[in-house]
């Protein structure tokens, strides 16, 4: 794989670009928490969230795409923050069904230790959940992959960039770890965010890359996960999300060795 190095790009010597990185996270997770922090308050005082709330709720998806407009008018050309949109169909196929495949192959490893799930597929059963299959890839990964990812790979390599992107997406899921489920705060929900999504930002780092960042890509691969949520499982199948982050753990193994040859690749070419 050879590693796509648009025109957007940030010079390691360039420490006010990366202030406006963190910015770029501090604004995103702002907008987002301010927005769900209605709906997620009813449900830690057990009401029925009023109906502003669940609008709030809504627009909170939206967060990381605001953020990145707002940035990019700062530190970008006429305002774009993404290069490019369409991908190979291939590849953006692919990005749909390979969350499915992880969850399927995750599913396996825990029946064949003796688990039961209740369910072998976790596609969305609500109007909510429906709506989340759209609203939340479009409204993160133009700020995701589309901002931050170059911006972060350029100057901490593919690699680094890509943990760092997706330890700010774990952590921006703190408000949406307030479930109605839970009754209030879901510690485990959160763990999980903070650990699975680096390593899923890998995996979505290696297709981006090969669609020369496609966003396409980024947005099928984030639906995919909603298309098949396998944090829907009940939570006392807790091992199934230890099988889960296990297998992704080794997928991501292999993607990252390949993100980091093609950043050792540029680097000869560079020199």
């Amino acid at each position: 794989m050879d590693a796509y190095h648009p025109r957007i790009a940030v010079t390691p010597s360039d420490p006010a670009r990366e202030n406006r990185t963190f910015g770029f996270f501090l604004l995103a997770w702002t907008l987002t928490w301010l927005l769900a922090f209605p709906t997620a308050l009813a449900w830690m005082r057990h009401a029925t969230p009023p109906p502003y709330a669940l609008v709030g709720a809504g627009l909170s998806a939206f967060g990381p795409l605001l953020a990145a407009l707002f940035f990019s008018r700062i530190w970008g050309k006429r305002g774009v923050f993404f290069e490019r949109f369409w991908a190979s169909p291939v590849l953006v196929v692919g990005s749909l069904l390979t969350p499915m495949a992880i969850h399927v192959v995750a599913t396996v490893l825990y029946s064949v230790c003796g688990g039961q799930p209740s369910a072998w597929l976790h596609p969305p059963s609500t109007p909510e959940q429906l709506a989340a299959l759209v609203v939340f890839p479009l409204g993160e990964e133009f700020g995701w992959r589309g901002f931050a990812h170059p911006r972060l790979a350029a100057r901490y390599g593919l690699v680094r960039g890509s943990l760092l992107l997706g330890l700010g997406w774990g952590v921006w899921h703190l408000m949406y770890s307030v479930t109605p489920q839970a009754a209030g705060f879901d510690a485990i929900a959160f763990v999980l965010a903070v650990v699975e999504l680096p390593l899923y930002s890998l995996l979505v780092a290696w297709v981006f890359e090969r669609a020369r960042r496609g966003m396409a890509v980024a947005i099928a691969f984030h639906a995919g996960a909603h298309l098949d949520h396998i944090e829907l499982a009940p939570r006392a199948e807790l091992g199934l999300q230890i099988a889960h982050v296990i297998v992704l753990a080794i997928v991501a193994i292999f993607a990252a060795r390949a993100l980091a040859a093609a950043d050792a690749r540029h680097l000869q070419v560079a020199t």
